[in-house]
């Protein structure tokens, strides 16, 4: 008990436990407005996840660290089961809002993309931690291999949202790392390039037409309905986007109070990747302003933790479930308010999932492990070039 005390005594530790019981609090109170029986199983994969949490802390991160190639391929393993069960009857794999990225066991189900970026986190910081070879061209390749792989999986499921989350994670964790900024540049550079062309590409246009569909319909519809004002298009493929963000606004000021939401009741996946919406229209612009506060606490203590330490597989590790935070939380709250289109994206301990819950309370867990176990370094400081 004192051992415990005294973790939770360091000053990195609080803020990260407030803002997750913020976010955590609000997104149950969200949750029952829309569905009292997922609040009640959102309370015990909180539960779950909070023990999760707790586990993360038994070792020192170091030690986490030496398993995080055989993570990596265990969570590699799982989605490749899910991609085999989309073309293929498999135990456990069955389409589920028209993807195949679950795993049934029993009355629960895993999404492994979840634990996927976990697991590239940590993979990633351990590659990069003693090496110098990325800061040529070629030595990126095998940094850029570690995300692709998982990236490519996510994608045949599909899951357009989870993967879209890897990108900014491995450019800000190589950053971090020392890589030099042009050749970030160049290969940012490259993407929009081809961006074009992965667009058109299978569409009807002559150069295009021959080449593979990598843009399935239903995206190219979304994105369409993102820029449209046409009614039938609203309520139809933006009816989900053009109903979170009248929910949202609804709320105004101070909302309509806990469990009101007459707009919310009938948006799709409301408590899911829409809660947001929810948490504007009960408790209006301050609720949603406590929301951003508290993951800006969360953001700005976890970049402390990066920055005060030394060892540079906890402080590249640090960086990276930071950006896998932002980057998720980036993405949803943009999805929510029209700003960008439908991906698919959970909002990090608020929405509703076990499986999103459980990721985010194991990053949380990790971040607190490198606050609190700092390694004496007896060397010059990591990732400083001249």
């Amino acid at each position: 008990m004192h051992r415990l005390w005294r973790q939770l005594a360091i000053a990195t530790n609080w803020p990260v436990l407030a803002a997750i019981s913020v976010l955590a609090l609000i997104g149950v109170v969200s949750i029952y407005a829309d569905a009292p029986l997922d609040a009640r199983k959102q309370v015990l994969f909180f539960a779950i996840g909070l023990g999760a949490m707790a586990a993360m802390q038994t070792v020192s991160y170091t030690f986490l660290g030496r398993y995080a190639w055989t993570f990596y391929f265990v969570s590699l393993g799982l989605l490749l089961y899910t991609v085999i069960g989309a073309s293929h009857p498999v135990p456990g794999v069955k389409m589920k809002n028209g993807a195949f990225n679950w795993i049934d066991f029993g009355p629960f189900s895993l999404q492994p993309a979840e634990l996927m970026k976990v697991a590239f986190c940590g993979v990633l910081a351990r590659y990069l931690r003693f090496r110098t070879n990325y800061r040529s061209l070629p030595g990126l390749v095998p940094p850029f291999l570690v995300a692709m792989v998982p990236l490519v999986l996510i994608l045949k499921q599909p899951d357009l949202g989870t993967a879209l989350i890897f990108i900014p994670a491995l450019l800000i964790m190589l950053f971090a790392a020392g890589a030099k900024l042009r050749h970030l540049a160049a290969v940012i550079g490259a993407g929009i390039f081809f961006a074009p062309i992965i667009w058109f590409a299978g569409s009807d246009i002559p150069v295009f037409r021959h080449m593979p569909l990598l843009v399935k319909n239903y995206q190219r519809d979304r994105v369409k309905a993102l820029f449209s004002n046409d009614l039938d298009v609203l309520e139809k493929t933006g009816y989900q986007q053009q109903h979170a963000l009248i929910a949202f606004g609804s709320g105004g000021w101070t909302g309509h109070g806990i469990g009101n939401i007459p707009v919310g009741r009938y948006v799709p996946e409301s408590h899911n990747d829409m809660v947001f919406a929810l948490i504007g229209e009960q408790f209006g612009f301050v609720g949603a302003f406590i929301v951003l506060a508290a993951y800006l606490v969360l953001f700005a203590t976890g970049l402390e933790i990066a920055a005060a330490t030394r060892e540079p597989f906890g402080r590249l590790l640090a960086v990276g479930v930071v950006s896998l935070f932002a980057g998720q939380t980036f993405l949803n709250l943009m999805v929510c308010t029209r700003l960008m289109p439908v991906t698919g994206v959970t909002l990090p301990f608020v929405s509703y999932g076990g499986s999103s819950l459980l990721a985010s309370f194991i990053s949380a867990g990790l971040l607190l492990n490198i606050g609190q176990n700092r390694p004496l370094v007896l060397a010059q400081a990591a990732f400083e070039y001249d």
